[in-house]
Protein backbone atom coordinates (compact mmCIF):
# COMPACT_ATOMS: atom_id res chain seq x y z
CA UNK A 1 0.00 0.00 0.00
CA UNK A 2 2.58 2.35 0.56
CA UNK A 3 3.72 2.93 -2.90
CA UNK A 4 0.00 4.10 -3.39
CA UNK A 5 0.80 6.57 -0.69
CA UNK A 6 1.51 9.27 -3.88
CA UNK A 7 -1.80 9.30 -4.90
CA UNK A 8 -2.91 10.83 -1.69
CA UNK A 9 -1.34 14.20 -3.09
CA UNK A 10 -3.75 16.71 -2.77
CA UNK A 11 -5.78 15.30 0.74
CA UNK A 12 -2.75 15.36 2.49
CA UNK A 13 -4.20 17.54 4.72
CA UNK A 14 -7.11 15.47 5.61
CA UNK A 15 -4.85 12.77 6.29
CA UNK A 16 -2.90 14.24 8.21
CA UNK A 17 -5.80 15.87 10.31
CA UNK A 18 -8.09 13.15 10.80
CA UNK A 19 -5.89 11.01 13.10
CA UNK A 20 -4.79 14.11 14.45
CA UNK A 21 -8.80 14.60 15.87
CA UNK A 22 -8.34 10.55 16.53
CA UNK A 23 -5.92 11.50 18.80
CA UNK A 24 -7.75 14.57 20.45
CA UNK A 25 -10.55 12.03 20.66
CA UNK A 26 -7.76 9.33 22.33
CA UNK A 27 -6.89 11.73 24.99
CA UNK A 28 -10.66 12.47 25.77
CA UNK A 29 -11.08 8.81 26.30
CA UNK A 30 -8.21 8.70 28.22
CA UNK A 31 -9.04 10.96 30.99
CA UNK A 32 -12.16 9.53 32.22
CA UNK A 33 -10.97 6.26 33.92
CA UNK A 34 -8.89 9.03 35.96
CA UNK A 35 -11.88 11.01 36.89
CA UNK A 36 -13.76 7.92 37.63
CA UNK A 37 -11.31 6.67 39.80
CA UNK A 38 -11.36 9.94 41.52
CA UNK A 39 -14.92 9.62 42.19
CA UNK A 40 -14.69 6.25 43.48
CA UNK A 41 -12.09 7.44 45.92
CA UNK A 42 -12.83 10.79 46.72
CA UNK A 43 -16.29 11.67 46.27
CA UNK A 44 -17.32 8.16 47.15
CA UNK A 45 -14.69 6.68 49.26
CA UNK A 46 -13.86 9.60 51.18
CA UNK A 47 -16.03 12.91 51.44
CA UNK A 48 -19.55 10.84 50.45
CA UNK A 49 -19.86 14.29 48.73
CA UNK A 50 -23.03 13.67 46.23
CA UNK A 51 -22.66 17.07 44.58
CA UNK A 52 -18.94 16.07 43.85
CA UNK A 53 -19.73 12.94 42.20
CA UNK A 54 -21.98 14.86 40.10
CA UNK A 55 -19.60 17.52 39.43
CA UNK A 56 -17.23 14.78 37.62
CA UNK A 57 -20.21 13.18 36.41
CA UNK A 58 -20.85 15.90 34.60
CA UNK A 59 -17.21 16.39 33.24
CA UNK A 60 -17.13 12.94 31.84
CA UNK A 61 -20.62 13.86 29.74
CA UNK A 62 -18.91 17.18 28.67
CA UNK A 63 -15.88 14.77 27.46
CA UNK A 64 -18.24 11.96 25.82
CA UNK A 65 -19.87 15.01 23.74
CA UNK A 66 -16.51 16.64 22.71
CA UNK A 67 -15.12 13.01 21.85
CA UNK A 68 -18.15 12.41 19.98
CA UNK A 69 -17.91 15.79 17.98
CA UNK A 70 -13.85 15.03 17.53
CA UNK A 71 -14.66 11.74 16.63
CA UNK A 72 -17.26 12.77 13.44
CA UNK A 73 -15.11 15.39 12.45
CA UNK A 74 -12.20 12.72 11.72
CA UNK A 75 -14.58 10.58 10.16
CA UNK A 76 -15.35 12.65 8.01
CA UNK A 77 -11.98 13.96 6.76
CA UNK A 78 -10.78 10.15 6.43
CA UNK A 79 -13.81 9.19 4.17
CA UNK A 80 -12.61 12.32 2.52
CA UNK A 81 -8.79 11.70 1.93
CA UNK A 82 -9.64 8.15 1.11
CA UNK A 83 -12.52 8.89 -1.42
CA UNK A 84 -10.22 11.50 -3.31
CA UNK A 85 -7.28 8.77 -3.33
CA UNK A 86 -9.17 6.05 -4.72
CA UNK A 87 -11.01 8.36 -7.25
CA UNK A 88 -7.03 9.41 -8.48
CA UNK A 89 -5.45 5.71 -8.31
CA UNK A 90 -8.85 4.66 -10.32
CA UNK A 91 -8.07 7.65 -12.97
CA UNK A 92 -4.23 6.92 -13.06
CA UNK A 93 -4.65 2.94 -13.51
CA UNK A 94 -7.31 3.59 -16.39
CA UNK A 95 -4.82 5.88 -18.15
CA UNK A 96 -2.25 3.30 -17.76
CA UNK A 97 -4.50 0.68 -18.99
CA UNK A 98 -5.08 3.11 -21.91
CA UNK A 99 -1.39 3.40 -22.85
CA UNK A 100 -0.60 -0.47 -22.26
CA UNK A 101 0.45 -1.98 -25.58
CA UNK A 102 -2.28 -4.68 -26.64
CA UNK A 103 0.59 -7.28 -25.89
CA UNK A 104 0.66 -6.34 -22.03
CA UNK A 105 -3.36 -6.30 -22.16
CA UNK A 106 -3.32 -9.28 -23.70
CA UNK A 107 -1.14 -10.87 -21.11
CA UNK A 108 -2.74 -9.29 -17.95
CA UNK A 109 -6.71 -10.57 -19.54
CA UNK A 110 -9.56 -8.28 -19.63
CA UNK A 111 -11.83 -9.73 -16.67
CA UNK A 112 -8.45 -9.38 -14.67
CA UNK A 113 -7.96 -5.79 -15.68
CA UNK A 114 -11.47 -5.17 -14.51
CA UNK A 115 -11.28 -6.70 -11.48
CA UNK A 116 -8.68 -4.61 -10.45
CA UNK A 117 -10.09 -1.46 -11.99
CA UNK A 118 -12.94 -2.23 -9.69
CA UNK A 119 -12.76 -4.15 -6.57
CA UNK A 120 -9.29 -3.93 -6.12
CA UNK A 121 -9.46 -0.37 -6.04
CA UNK A 122 -12.18 -0.45 -3.97
CA UNK A 123 -10.87 -2.62 -1.54
CA UNK A 124 -7.59 -0.20 -1.13
CA UNK A 125 -10.01 2.58 -0.61
CA UNK A 126 -11.88 1.00 2.25
CA UNK A 127 -8.26 -0.39 3.61
CA UNK A 128 -6.93 3.31 3.95
CA UNK A 129 -10.27 4.89 5.13
CA UNK A 130 -10.05 2.43 8.05
CA UNK A 131 -6.52 2.89 8.22
CA UNK A 132 -6.89 6.49 9.19
CA UNK A 133 -10.09 6.18 11.24
CA UNK A 134 -9.03 3.04 13.31
CA UNK A 135 -5.30 1.95 12.97
CA UNK A 136 -3.76 5.32 13.30
CA UNK A 137 -5.94 5.12 16.83
CA UNK A 138 -4.58 1.95 17.92
CA UNK A 139 -1.11 3.62 19.16
CA UNK A 140 -2.64 6.72 20.50
CA UNK A 141 -4.63 4.65 23.31
CA UNK A 142 -2.86 2.06 23.34
CA UNK A 143 0.22 3.79 24.02
CA UNK A 144 -1.45 6.26 26.13
CA UNK A 145 -3.33 3.52 28.42
CA UNK A 146 0.07 1.90 29.29
CA UNK A 147 1.47 5.54 30.15
CA UNK A 148 -1.50 5.95 32.53
CA UNK A 149 -1.33 2.12 33.89
CA UNK A 150 2.74 2.66 34.38
CA UNK A 151 1.71 6.01 36.46
CA UNK A 152 -0.90 4.09 38.68
CA UNK A 153 1.62 1.30 39.17
CA UNK A 154 4.37 -0.19 37.00
CA UNK A 155 4.40 -3.64 38.63
CA UNK A 156 0.87 -4.47 36.90
CA UNK A 157 1.49 -2.30 34.05
CA UNK A 158 3.58 -5.09 33.11
CA UNK A 159 0.80 -7.38 32.65
CA UNK A 160 -0.77 -4.83 30.49
CA UNK A 161 2.37 -4.42 27.96
CA UNK A 162 2.36 -8.25 27.84
CA UNK A 163 -1.34 -8.61 26.69
CA UNK A 164 -0.51 -5.84 24.21
CA UNK A 165 2.61 -7.96 22.79
CA UNK A 166 0.52 -11.15 22.64
CA UNK A 167 -2.78 -9.56 21.17
CA UNK A 168 -0.40 -8.07 18.52
CA UNK A 169 1.38 -11.21 17.50
CA UNK A 170 -1.92 -13.14 17.34
CA UNK A 171 -3.44 -10.53 15.08
CA UNK A 172 -0.18 -10.76 12.68
CA UNK A 173 -0.21 -14.79 13.03
CA UNK A 174 -3.42 -15.02 11.88
CA UNK A 175 -3.31 -12.52 9.17
CA UNK A 176 -0.18 -14.12 7.78
CA UNK A 177 -2.01 -17.90 7.87
CA UNK A 178 -5.12 -16.15 5.81
CA UNK A 179 -2.51 -14.06 3.25
CA UNK A 180 -2.63 -16.72 0.60
CA UNK A 181 -6.41 -17.65 0.68
CA UNK A 182 -6.94 -14.45 0.43
CA UNK A 183 -4.64 -14.04 -3.15
CA UNK A 184 -6.35 -17.36 -4.20
CA UNK A 185 -9.71 -15.23 -3.81
CA UNK A 186 -9.09 -12.65 -6.11
CA UNK A 187 -7.69 -14.60 -8.82
CA UNK A 188 -10.82 -16.95 -8.55
CA UNK A 189 -12.42 -13.42 -8.97
CA UNK A 190 -10.86 -12.57 -12.10
CA UNK A 191 -12.46 -16.46 -13.27
CA UNK A 192 -15.68 -15.35 -12.07
CA UNK A 193 -15.79 -11.66 -14.53
CA UNK A 194 -14.03 -13.60 -17.58
CA UNK A 195 -16.91 -16.47 -17.40
CA UNK A 196 -19.36 -13.59 -16.64
CA UNK A 197 -18.69 -11.53 -19.59
CA UNK A 198 -18.35 -14.35 -21.56
CA UNK A 199 -21.48 -16.02 -20.77
CA UNK A 200 -23.22 -12.12 -20.86
CA UNK A 201 -21.27 -11.92 -24.63
CA UNK A 202 -21.68 -15.15 -25.93
CA UNK A 203 -25.18 -15.72 -25.01
CA UNK A 204 -26.85 -16.21 -28.49
CA UNK A 205 -24.42 -18.88 -29.20
CA UNK A 206 -25.12 -20.81 -25.48
CA UNK A 207 -28.45 -20.46 -25.94
CA UNK A 208 -28.57 -21.74 -29.58
CA UNK A 209 -26.25 -24.45 -28.85
CA UNK A 210 -28.65 -25.13 -25.84
CA UNK A 211 -25.25 -25.30 -23.72
CA UNK A 212 -26.87 -23.24 -20.72
CA UNK A 213 -26.24 -26.29 -18.52
CA UNK A 214 -22.30 -26.54 -18.92
CA UNK A 215 -21.84 -22.34 -19.02
CA UNK A 216 -23.76 -22.83 -15.26
CA UNK A 217 -21.66 -25.42 -14.39
CA UNK A 218 -17.97 -23.65 -15.14
CA UNK A 219 -19.81 -20.40 -13.59
CA UNK A 220 -20.97 -22.53 -10.23
CA UNK A 221 -17.22 -24.34 -10.62
CA UNK A 222 -15.68 -20.88 -10.26
CA UNK A 223 -18.22 -19.19 -7.49
CA UNK A 224 -17.77 -22.80 -5.51
CA UNK A 225 -13.65 -22.27 -5.74
CA UNK A 226 -13.49 -18.89 -4.75
CA UNK A 227 -16.21 -19.75 -1.72
CA UNK A 228 -13.82 -22.27 -1.18
CA UNK A 229 -10.89 -19.63 -0.76
CA UNK A 230 -12.96 -17.14 1.05
CA UNK A 231 -14.10 -20.01 3.64
CA UNK A 232 -10.30 -20.84 4.08
CA UNK A 233 -9.63 -17.35 5.40
CA UNK A 234 -12.62 -16.80 7.24
CA UNK A 235 -11.85 -20.23 9.04
CA UNK A 236 -8.10 -18.44 9.87
CA UNK A 237 -9.62 -15.27 10.98
CA UNK A 238 -12.14 -17.52 13.16
CA UNK A 239 -9.26 -18.34 15.55
CA UNK A 240 -8.38 -14.41 16.16
CA UNK A 241 -11.84 -13.24 18.59
CA UNK A 242 -11.79 -16.42 20.70
CA UNK A 243 -7.95 -15.95 20.95
CA UNK A 244 -7.74 -12.38 21.36
CA UNK A 245 -11.07 -12.68 24.61
CA UNK A 246 -8.68 -15.24 26.17
CA UNK A 247 -5.80 -13.24 26.50
CA UNK A 248 -7.63 -9.90 27.36
CA UNK A 249 -9.84 -11.87 30.08
CA UNK A 250 -6.67 -13.55 31.75
CA UNK A 251 -5.02 -10.10 31.81
CA UNK A 252 -7.98 -8.97 33.82
CA UNK A 253 -7.78 -12.23 35.90
CA UNK A 254 -4.11 -10.96 37.08
CA UNK A 255 -4.87 -7.29 37.41
CA UNK A 256 -7.84 -8.18 40.24
CA UNK A 257 -5.91 -11.04 41.86
CA UNK A 258 -2.57 -9.23 42.02
CA UNK A 259 -4.60 -5.38 42.28
CA UNK A 260 -6.59 -7.02 45.32
CA UNK A 261 -3.59 -8.31 47.32
CA UNK A 262 -2.34 -4.51 46.78
CA UNK A 263 -5.49 -2.95 47.83
CA UNK A 264 -5.59 -5.12 51.12
CA UNK A 265 -2.04 -3.88 51.61
CA UNK A 266 -2.77 -0.14 51.20
CA UNK A 267 -0.76 0.29 47.89
CA UNK A 268 -3.49 0.86 45.54
CA UNK A 269 -7.08 1.83 46.31
CA UNK A 270 -10.45 0.53 44.75
CA UNK A 271 -10.67 3.75 42.27
CA UNK A 272 -6.85 2.56 40.57
CA UNK A 273 -7.74 -0.82 40.13
CA UNK A 274 -11.05 -0.11 38.22
CA UNK A 275 -9.11 2.97 36.27
CA UNK A 276 -6.69 -0.09 35.53
CA UNK A 277 -9.21 -2.01 34.09
CA UNK A 278 -10.81 0.72 32.60
CA UNK A 279 -7.35 1.33 30.39
CA UNK A 280 -6.68 -2.82 29.86
CA UNK A 281 -10.49 -2.94 28.12
CA UNK A 282 -9.95 0.30 26.19
CA UNK A 283 -6.37 -1.28 24.53
CA UNK A 284 -8.08 -4.36 24.28
CA UNK A 285 -10.90 -2.75 22.20
CA UNK A 286 -9.21 -0.87 20.06
CA UNK A 287 -6.86 -3.55 19.57
CA UNK A 288 -9.40 -6.18 18.65
CA UNK A 289 -11.31 -3.97 16.48
CA UNK A 290 -8.02 -3.90 14.17
CA UNK A 291 -8.33 -8.02 14.39
CA UNK A 292 -12.18 -8.00 13.38
CA UNK A 293 -10.95 -5.65 10.18
CA UNK A 294 -7.81 -7.20 9.21
CA UNK A 295 -9.20 -9.13 6.76
CA UNK A 296 -9.93 -6.04 4.89
CA UNK A 297 -6.48 -5.33 5.64
CA UNK A 298 -5.36 -8.71 4.12
CA UNK A 299 -7.25 -8.40 1.53
CA UNK A 300 -6.11 -4.81 0.69
CA UNK A 301 -2.91 -6.23 0.88
CA UNK A 302 -3.37 -8.69 -2.05
CA UNK A 303 -5.41 -6.03 -3.69
CA UNK A 304 -2.57 -3.26 -3.72
CA UNK A 305 -0.29 -5.80 -4.74
CA UNK A 306 -2.72 -6.97 -8.05
CA UNK A 307 -2.79 -2.60 -8.46
CA UNK A 308 0.70 -2.19 -8.18
CA UNK A 309 1.30 -4.83 -11.00
CA UNK A 310 -0.73 -2.67 -13.07
CA UNK A 311 0.83 0.53 -12.36
CA UNK A 312 4.75 -1.23 -12.81
CA UNK A 313 3.32 -2.64 -16.46
CA UNK A 314 6.08 -0.61 -18.23
CA UNK A 315 4.71 1.02 -20.94
CA UNK A 316 6.78 1.73 -24.12
CA UNK A 317 8.85 4.86 -25.13
CA UNK A 318 6.49 7.13 -27.19
CA UNK A 319 7.79 8.77 -30.02
CA UNK A 320 7.78 12.72 -30.38
CA UNK A 321 7.28 13.28 -33.84
CA UNK A 322 4.06 15.06 -35.01
CA UNK A 323 4.66 16.44 -38.32
CA UNK A 324 4.91 14.43 -42.03
CA UNK A 325 7.24 15.23 -44.50
CA UNK A 326 6.60 14.85 -47.73
CA UNK A 327 7.90 11.14 -48.80
CA UNK A 328 6.34 9.21 -52.25
CA UNK A 329 5.88 6.10 -50.05
CA UNK A 330 3.18 6.14 -47.40
CA UNK A 331 3.92 2.66 -45.62
CA UNK A 332 7.07 0.87 -45.89
CA UNK A 333 8.16 -2.70 -44.72
CA UNK A 334 11.88 -3.96 -44.07
CA UNK A 335 11.96 -7.20 -43.28
CA UNK A 336 9.67 -7.38 -40.30
CA UNK A 337 9.14 -10.02 -38.04
CA UNK A 338 6.39 -10.90 -35.37
CA UNK A 339 5.30 -12.91 -32.60
CA UNK A 340 2.18 -12.76 -29.93
CA UNK A 341 3.70 -15.87 -28.32
CA UNK A 342 6.61 -18.07 -28.97
CA UNK A 343 6.77 -18.54 -32.82
CA UNK A 344 6.70 -15.66 -35.23
CA UNK A 345 3.61 -15.15 -36.44
CA UNK A 346 5.01 -13.18 -39.36
CA UNK A 347 8.46 -12.95 -40.60
CA UNK A 348 10.64 -11.43 -43.53
CA UNK A 349 7.39 -8.93 -44.14
CA UNK A 350 9.14 -6.23 -46.80
CA UNK A 351 6.90 -3.96 -49.51
CA UNK A 352 5.98 -0.91 -50.29
CA UNK A 353 3.04 1.01 -50.27
CA UNK A 354 3.25 4.40 -52.47
CA UNK A 355 1.45 7.83 -52.09
CA UNK A 356 -2.33 7.55 -53.02
CA UNK A 357 -1.93 3.81 -54.28
CA UNK A 358 -4.05 1.13 -53.54
CA UNK A 359 -2.28 -2.16 -51.81
CA UNK A 360 -4.28 -5.59 -51.19
CA UNK A 361 -3.50 -8.27 -48.93
CA UNK A 362 -5.02 -11.70 -48.96
CA UNK A 363 -4.52 -15.23 -47.74
CA UNK A 364 -6.13 -17.93 -45.51
CA UNK A 365 -7.19 -17.56 -42.08
CA UNK A 366 -4.12 -17.24 -39.63
CA UNK A 367 -2.08 -16.29 -42.43
CA UNK A 368 -0.82 -12.68 -40.62
CA UNK A 369 -3.15 -10.80 -42.69
CA UNK A 370 -4.80 -9.09 -39.84
CA UNK A 371 -1.05 -8.55 -37.85
CA UNK A 372 0.09 -6.35 -40.54
CA UNK A 373 -2.82 -3.81 -40.29
CA UNK A 374 -1.96 -4.16 -35.80
CA UNK A 375 1.87 -3.62 -36.63
CA UNK A 376 0.77 -0.24 -38.56
CA UNK A 377 -1.03 0.95 -35.92
CA UNK A 378 1.34 0.21 -33.21
CA UNK A 379 -1.09 -1.62 -31.41
CA UNK A 380 2.55 -3.89 -31.53
CA UNK A 381 5.97 -3.53 -32.01
CA UNK A 382 7.62 -5.88 -34.27
CA UNK A 383 10.60 -7.90 -33.07
CA UNK A 384 12.48 -7.29 -35.94
CA UNK A 385 12.40 -5.15 -39.00
CA UNK A 386 11.54 -1.55 -39.19
CA UNK A 387 8.26 -0.16 -40.51
CA UNK A 388 8.45 3.40 -41.81
CA UNK A 389 5.81 5.81 -42.28
CA UNK A 390 6.08 8.33 -44.52
CA UNK A 391 9.51 8.03 -45.06
CA UNK A 392 10.31 8.03 -40.96
CA UNK A 393 10.45 5.35 -38.45
CA UNK A 394 7.05 4.37 -36.80
CA UNK A 395 8.45 4.33 -33.86
CA UNK A 396 9.43 7.59 -33.68
CA UNK A 397 5.86 9.69 -34.42
CA UNK A 398 3.73 10.30 -31.43
CA UNK A 399 1.16 7.60 -30.93
CA UNK A 400 -1.62 9.74 -30.85
CA UNK A 401 -0.19 11.86 -34.00
CA UNK A 402 0.03 8.82 -36.00
CA UNK A 403 -3.14 7.58 -35.61
CA UNK A 404 -4.88 10.71 -36.44
CA UNK A 405 -3.12 10.27 -39.85
CA UNK A 406 -5.17 6.62 -40.15
CA UNK A 407 -8.39 5.85 -40.88
CA UNK A 408 -8.75 2.14 -39.08
CA UNK A 409 -11.26 -0.24 -40.13
CA UNK A 410 -11.49 -3.22 -37.75
CA UNK A 411 -12.01 -6.77 -38.67
CA UNK A 412 -15.11 -6.65 -35.98
CA UNK A 413 -16.79 -3.56 -36.14
CA UNK A 414 -17.21 -1.76 -33.29
CA UNK A 415 -20.57 0.74 -32.84
CA UNK A 416 -20.83 2.47 -29.30
CA UNK A 417 -24.43 2.99 -27.66
CA UNK A 418 -25.41 6.50 -28.82
CA UNK A 419 -26.35 7.67 -31.92
CA UNK A 420 -25.27 7.52 -35.66
CA UNK A 421 -23.95 11.09 -34.95
CA UNK A 422 -22.41 10.08 -32.00
CA UNK A 423 -20.56 6.93 -33.21
CA UNK A 424 -19.43 9.06 -36.93
CA UNK A 425 -17.66 11.89 -34.51
CA UNK A 426 -15.63 9.40 -32.44
CA UNK A 427 -12.90 9.82 -35.66
CA UNK A 428 -13.60 14.24 -35.04
CA UNK A 429 -15.65 15.60 -32.89
CA UNK A 430 -15.69 18.58 -35.21
CA UNK A 431 -16.50 16.75 -38.33
CA UNK A 432 -19.56 18.63 -40.28
CA UNK A 433 -23.14 17.16 -40.97
CA UNK A 434 -22.31 17.45 -44.54
CA UNK A 435 -18.48 15.39 -44.01
CA UNK A 436 -20.83 12.30 -42.14
CA UNK A 437 -23.77 12.02 -44.79
CA UNK A 438 -20.88 12.27 -47.67
CA UNK A 439 -19.09 9.55 -45.18
CA UNK A 440 -22.44 7.58 -44.97
CA UNK A 441 -22.55 7.76 -48.85
CA UNK A 442 -19.13 6.11 -49.94
CA UNK A 443 -19.47 3.53 -47.18
CA UNK A 444 -23.13 2.60 -48.67
CA UNK A 445 -25.24 3.35 -45.31
CA UNK A 446 -27.33 5.96 -47.46
CA UNK A 447 -30.55 3.70 -46.41
CA UNK A 448 -29.29 3.78 -42.57
CA UNK A 449 -29.18 6.82 -42.98
CA UNK A 450 -32.58 7.48 -44.94
CA UNK A 451 -33.89 5.35 -41.81
CA UNK A 452 -32.99 6.75 -38.58
CA UNK A 453 -31.10 10.30 -39.48
CA UNK A 454 -27.71 10.82 -38.33
CA UNK A 455 -29.75 11.57 -34.38
CA UNK A 456 -30.71 7.62 -34.78
CA UNK A 457 -30.67 5.90 -31.64
CA UNK A 458 -27.82 3.27 -31.96
CA UNK A 459 -28.04 0.16 -28.88
CA UNK A 460 -25.18 -0.86 -27.25
CA UNK A 461 -23.27 -3.23 -29.16
CA UNK A 462 -25.55 -1.94 -32.39
CA UNK A 463 -27.66 -4.59 -31.27
CA UNK A 464 -30.40 -2.37 -33.42
CA UNK A 465 -28.20 -3.01 -36.46
CA UNK A 466 -27.32 -5.94 -38.61
CA UNK A 467 -24.01 -6.66 -39.22
CA UNK A 468 -23.92 -5.00 -42.46
CA UNK A 469 -25.00 -2.39 -40.82
CA UNK A 470 -22.56 -2.04 -38.44
CA UNK A 471 -19.66 -2.77 -40.76
CA UNK A 472 -20.99 0.46 -42.74
CA UNK A 473 -20.79 2.59 -39.76
CA UNK A 474 -17.57 1.40 -38.97
CA UNK A 475 -16.28 2.33 -42.64
CA UNK A 476 -18.13 5.68 -42.41
CA UNK A 477 -16.60 6.25 -39.14
CA UNK A 478 -13.06 6.56 -40.62
CA UNK A 479 -14.15 8.64 -43.80
CA UNK A 480 -15.08 11.12 -41.26
CA UNK A 481 -11.65 12.59 -41.02
CA UNK A 482 -9.13 13.68 -43.89
CA UNK A 483 -6.37 10.77 -43.56
CA UNK A 484 -3.15 10.02 -45.01
CA UNK A 485 -3.50 6.31 -45.03
CA UNK A 486 -6.61 4.10 -44.64
CA UNK A 487 -7.11 0.38 -43.33
CA UNK A 488 -10.03 -1.70 -44.54
CA UNK A 489 -9.50 -5.04 -42.22
CA UNK A 490 -11.75 -7.76 -44.23
CA UNK A 491 -14.17 -4.50 -43.57
CA UNK A 492 -16.62 -5.87 -46.35
CA UNK A 493 -17.21 -9.47 -45.03
CA UNK A 494 -20.37 -8.72 -44.13
CA UNK A 495 -21.47 -6.67 -47.52
CA UNK A 496 -22.95 -8.56 -50.78
CA UNK A 497 -20.82 -8.25 -53.18
CA UNK A 498 -22.57 -5.70 -55.39
CA UNK A 499 -22.49 -3.26 -52.39
CA UNK A 500 -18.93 -4.25 -52.08
CA UNK A 501 -18.14 -3.62 -55.37
CA UNK A 502 -20.09 -0.05 -55.07
CA UNK A 503 -17.77 0.98 -51.70
CA UNK A 504 -14.52 -0.03 -53.52
CA UNK A 505 -15.48 1.96 -56.66
CA UNK A 506 -16.46 5.12 -54.39
CA UNK A 507 -13.29 4.81 -52.13
CA UNK A 508 -10.82 4.73 -54.72
CA UNK A 509 -11.83 8.00 -55.21
CA UNK A 510 -10.93 9.29 -51.80
CA UNK A 511 -7.43 11.02 -51.43
CA UNK A 512 -4.89 9.05 -49.38
CA UNK A 513 -3.45 5.66 -49.85
CA UNK A 514 -5.29 2.61 -48.49
CA UNK A 515 -5.14 -1.38 -47.83
CA UNK A 516 -7.80 -3.76 -48.19
CA UNK A 517 -7.52 -7.00 -46.29
CA UNK A 518 -9.41 -9.51 -46.99
CA UNK A 519 -10.04 -13.65 -48.20
CA UNK A 520 -12.32 -11.95 -50.96
CA UNK A 521 -11.06 -11.84 -54.15
CA UNK A 522 -13.46 -9.19 -55.09
CA UNK A 523 -12.20 -7.27 -52.53
CA UNK A 524 -8.41 -7.07 -53.45
CA UNK A 525 -8.48 -7.22 -57.31
CA UNK A 526 -8.77 -3.87 -57.83
CA UNK A 527 -5.53 -2.64 -55.96
CA UNK A 528 -2.52 -1.42 -57.54
CA UNK A 529 -0.51 -4.83 -56.03
CA UNK A 530 -1.80 -7.14 -54.17
CA UNK A 531 0.40 -9.51 -51.66
CA UNK A 532 -0.20 -12.80 -50.96
CA UNK A 533 0.08 -14.14 -47.32
CA UNK A 534 0.86 -17.85 -46.66
CA UNK A 535 2.14 -18.94 -42.67
CA UNK A 536 3.09 -15.14 -42.13
CA UNK A 537 5.37 -15.21 -45.25
CA UNK A 538 4.73 -12.93 -48.38
CA UNK A 539 4.32 -16.19 -51.06
CA UNK A 540 3.03 -13.77 -54.10
CA UNK A 541 3.00 -10.23 -54.95
CA UNK A 542 1.84 -8.03 -57.87
CA UNK A 543 -1.48 -7.14 -59.42
CA UNK A 544 -4.09 -9.48 -60.04
CA UNK A 545 -3.08 -10.55 -63.33
CA UNK A 546 -0.21 -11.18 -62.78
CA UNK A 547 -0.73 -13.72 -59.58
CA UNK A 548 -2.88 -15.43 -61.02
CA UNK A 549 -0.10 -16.44 -63.60
CA UNK A 550 2.56 -16.57 -61.60
CA UNK A 551 1.29 -17.58 -57.83
CA UNK A 552 -0.86 -20.86 -57.17
CA UNK A 553 -2.08 -19.45 -53.99
CA UNK A 554 -4.25 -16.68 -55.66
CA UNK A 555 -4.92 -19.04 -58.43
CA UNK A 556 -6.68 -21.24 -56.35
CA UNK A 557 -8.62 -18.70 -54.63
CA UNK A 558 -9.51 -17.06 -57.74
CA UNK A 559 -10.66 -20.85 -58.90
CA UNK A 560 -12.77 -21.55 -55.70
CA UNK A 561 -14.23 -18.33 -55.54
CA UNK A 562 -15.39 -17.82 -58.98
CA UNK A 563 -17.12 -21.70 -58.74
Amino acid sequence: MWKLAKFLKGYVPQAIFAPLCKLIEAVAELAVPMIIAEVIDVGIGELHDKSYVIKYCIIIGALAVFGFIISVTGQFLASKAALGFGTKLRDAAFKHVNKLPLSASDRLGGASLVTRLTGDIMNCQSALNMFLRLVLRVPFVVIGAFVMSMIIDPVLSLMFLAMTVILSATIFLVMRLSMPHVRKSQKKLDEISRLSAQSLSGARVIRAFSKQDDAKTDFFSAADSAATANIGAAKVSALLTPLTFAVVNLAIIAVLWFGGIKVDGGALTQGQIVALINYLTQAFFVIVNIGNVFYVFTRSAACSTRVNKLLDTPVPDDGTVEEIEDSDAVIEFRDVSFAYDGDYDVRDLSFTLKKESTLGIIGGTGSGKSTVINLIEKFYTPQKGQILFCGKPLDEYKTAFLRSKLGYVPQKPVVLAGTLDSNLRIADETATEEKEVEALRIAQASELLDKIGLDGTIAQDGKNLSGGQKQRVSIARSLCRDNTLYLFDDATSALDYKTERDFINAVKKVNGAKIFVSQRISAVSSCDEIIVLDGGRIVGKGTHETLKASCPLYAEFCASQNR
